[in-house]
Formats: structure tokens, sequence, C-alpha cells
């Protein structure tokens, strides 16, 4: 296949992606409140912006996800247009094609064991937290029942340090200390079950829905679309944050963070699984699979035309 219509026909089912999800984003998406703003978009509208990335790569990828916010914007304005998150939107798309072209191959028993022990670690993390804070008496109530200036910290573990240090000066002390308790506790702990919830149904359910498609997708899937998502969801925080959402600044950035990434994870995790039937679809069909970006696959179309 000559490169000119190679091209052309990626750019095309490339629009027609965007056009699907702009039409899913105009009628079929809603926001969920969060600290009183328009915190996090809820929608299906991101599967068919997400497939140009996975398709043909992250230049097709940054151009669709960028053009996705712009046009998604203008046909259905929400708030005030920040090009910043544009741009960020394009990046996210980049930084996917890019995880998915380098992840592709990779075996799938290896990825899996991967996340197990990623996992695993977060898990050990999380409980020897409570046991060395408890071990302190560090808990939401440490500051009201001693005095700031009769705090040693000398003897105490790592972790009761560093939460001393970070919150003894805030506004809010006690409530600030609570907050960052739960994150190095129960946040971690969560995102560690999380972690191995996903790799069991990922498991169970690969095995037996996708059993007939390529090694190792739903894991590389996974990977690509939740990576580039904690990146893009992390950004737009810090963006929201110090621009239109000022009232965000009066809180822990965690507080804010956290449930806009545990929405991205679950989020991504679904669409992971619909873009898996796609693509499964899309390789089935020999006239389109030639147009499917793999590693080496540009060279190989180069040295052909030669």
């Amino acid at each position: 296949m000559e490169k000119s219509s190679l091209y052309l026909r990626r750019i095309t089912i490339s629009a027609v992606f965007l056009s699907i999800s702009l039409v899913l984003k105009t009628s079929f998406s809603f926001y969920i409140p969060l600290f009183g703003q328009n915190g996090m978009s809820i929608g299906i509208s991101g599967i068919f912006s997400i497939m140009p990335s996975i398709l043909f790569g992250p230049i097709y990828g940054a151009i669709v996800s960028g053009l996705s916010d712009f046009l998604g914007y203008i046909l259905k304005p929400m708030g005030t247009y920040l090009p910043l998150m544009t741009l960020v939107a394009a990046a996210g798309g980049f930084i996917r094609g890019a995880l998915w072209i380098s992840l592709q191959n990779k075996n799938s028993r290896n990825m899996r064991i991967i996340v197990g022990i990623f996992s695993g670690i977060l898990l050990l993390i999380g409980i020897s937290n409570i046991v060395f804070l408890s071990a302190d008496g560090v808990n939401s109530d440490f500051y009201n029942h001693v005095q700031k200036e009769n705090i040693n910290i000398d003897k105490m573990h790592l972790i009761s340090k560093m939460l001393i240090k970070r919150t003894i000066n805030m506004k809010n002390p006690s409530m600030n200390l609570s907050t960052y308790i739960k994150l190095v506790t129960s946040g971690i702990i969560g995102s560690a079950v999380l972690g191995i919830f996903l790799l069991i149904a990922d498991f169970f359910i690969s095995k037996k829905f996708f059993a007939d498609t390529r090694e190792g997708l739903i894991p590389q899937l996974l990977i690509a679309m939740i990576g580039s998502g904690l990146i893009v969801t992390t950004l737009n925080t810090v963006i929201l944050r110090e621009t239109i959402y000022s009232a965000w600044k009066a809180l822990p950035f965690a507080l804010i963070w956290i449930p806009r990434i545990i929405e991205e994870v679950l989020g991504n995790t679904v669409k992971a699984y619909f873009v898996a039937t796609l693509l499964a679809v899309f390789s089935k069909q020999q006239s389109l699979n030639g147009l499917i970006k793999r590693p080496s696959m540009e060279s190989k179309y180069s040295s052909k035309n030669m």
C-alpha cells in the first residue's frame, strides 16, 4: 500500500471516529459536581477519540484528542475555555499512542506479574504506614491533644515525621493531617486493592471474552490508557485549581486529585474493554488490518515502495 493512500485512509477513519466522539460528547455526556464545580465528566465519547491513538499511533492520537476537546467545547460550551486544557488533551493522546506502540507486543504474563508486584508493594506500604503512625500516636486528633511546641519527632518513624513537618504550620493542621493520614493509609491500600481487583478481573474477562484476540491485548491497553489518563487528569487538576476554580486552593491538592484519579482509573478500565473489542473487530477486517500502526510497520512500507 502506498504511503499517501495509507495516510489518507487513516485520516479518513480518524475523522469518522472524531465525528462519533463529538456526537456522543454533545448528546450523551454530563458532569459530576466536585467541591461546588463541574469536576468530572462522565460519558462514552472517549472510547472513539481514543481509537486513533491505538490504531494509528501518537500523532493521530494527539490530533484527534486535541480536536475532540476544542470542537467539543464549541459544540457544547461548559464553563470557561482553556487552551491549555486542549494542549493537555492532545498530549494525552500522544502519550497513549506512544505507550501502546511500545507495550503492545510485550508478554501478557510478564505485564500481569509487574502489576501484581506493584500492587503488592503498595499494599505493604499502606499497612506499614498504619503500623508506624499508630506506634507514634499520630492520628486525626494528634494536634488536639499535643502542644505544637512540645512535639518531638526525632524518635518517630519517617512517615510520621513527614506528615507532621508537612502539616504543623498549616492553617488547619488537624484537618490537613487527617486528610494526609487517609491518603497514606487507606488511599494507598485502596489503590493496591484496586490494582489486584483489576488484575483478577482482567484475567477472567480476557480468558472468557477475549481469548481469540492477540496475546496481551488487555493488560497493555489498561496500562496505556490508565497511564496517559493519570497524567492528563493530574495536569488538568493543577490547571483548574490554579485558574478558574480558585475555591479548590483552600483544599489540599490530594483531596481534589484522588476522586478525579479514581474516576479516571475506573472509567479507563471500562473503556479499555470496549476499545479491545473494537480493535479486535478492526484487526479481523483484511482491508483495514493493514492500516494499524505497529512497531517497525512504517519502515516495512517504505522498503516495499523502494
